[in-house]
């Protein structure tokens, strides 16, 4: 039996301060191991007319007794299915690490049923088709816990705490088996604007390769950098979501000169 549209809706997406007018809707997507709660402190930083909706992945917070996912094409199945604006809104996603590959899944699949997204923000990741894959879903958590520890990833009284990182474990292999198996080739265009995010320290997205994600749209293509590493983002809403804005706000000018106007609502 098919899931209907608003429940599936209300499972994936939390969204802090509805805003029905708004004519755009801010779609976010975490890290690997991250929840909805990575942007929890964006809202008071979006104008009115932004609504932000958060995807919370299986296997954690409110859907901890959920099993978690770790197909890609699951997670983004059920993504698309539950992304759908309202009225007239516009999709705008916004994906971080792992959130960014499943950002532009998501934004696939929303482009094969005739509504993309009016932008694709990716944050932190390089493009699917220069991602050579991994390992570290296969091995002991001792070398997870090394791994969350390098990237600062995790509190540290978190990776510190056995009987809580016991419950985490299972989430956290699940988005690494994920990601880590997640490859194309020749992953295909679409028809919307990307724009690239990334922290100028970020050892594992050097600025050389975001260019990259160029190849992957058939419209425009911009990149901004801010100061950090991997995480820029974390603690800094009050300097990223301003970018996000004015990358939103430039597309829009712009896909309405070329268009003649904005797309019409999803049915």
């Amino acid at each position: 039996m098919t899931t209907p549209l608003s429940d599936r809706a209300a499972r994936w997406l939390r969204t802090p301060r509805p805003r029905p007018s708004a004519s755009v809707r801010l779609i976010c997507l975490a890290h690997a191991g991250g929840t909805a709660s990575a942007y929890q402190d964006w809202s008071p930083y979006l104008p009115d007319g932004i609504e932000l909706s958060v995807v919370q992945y299986p296997g954690r917070h409110d859907r901890i007794a959920e099993p978690c996912v770790d197909s890609m094409d699951e997670m983004a199945d059920e993504i698309a299915a539950a992304v759908r604006p309202q009225g007239r809104q516009d999709i705008v996603l916004f994906g971080h690490s792992m959130g960014a590959a499943v950002a532009y899944e998501v934004a696939l699949r929303r482009a094969e049923h005739g509504h993309p997204p009016r932008q694709l923000i990716v944050s932190g990741r390089v493009a699917p088709h220069r991602h050579p894959g991994g390992d570290l879903h296969t091995k002991d958590d001792d070398a997870l816990v090394a791994e969350l520890r390098s990237m600062s990833a995790t509190d540290q009284a978190v990776l510190d705490d056995p009987e809580l990182m016991a419950l985490l474990f299972p989430m956290i292999r699940a988005d690494y088996r994920l990601i880590e198996r997640y490859q194309r080739e020749a992953p295909p265009r679409i028809d919307t604007p990307i724009t690239v995010f990334l922290g100028r320290a970020d050892d594992r997205f050097p600025l050389e390769e975001a260019d990259a994600w160029r190849e992957l749209t058939s419209r425009s293509f911009d990149r901004r950098v801010f100061e950090g590493g991997h995480f820029y983002l974390r603690d800094r809403a009050h300097e990223v979501v301003p970018a996000v804005v004015e990358a939103i706000g430039t597309t829009t000018t712009t896909l309405q000169a070329t268009d003649g106007g904005a797309r019409g609502a999803d049915t």
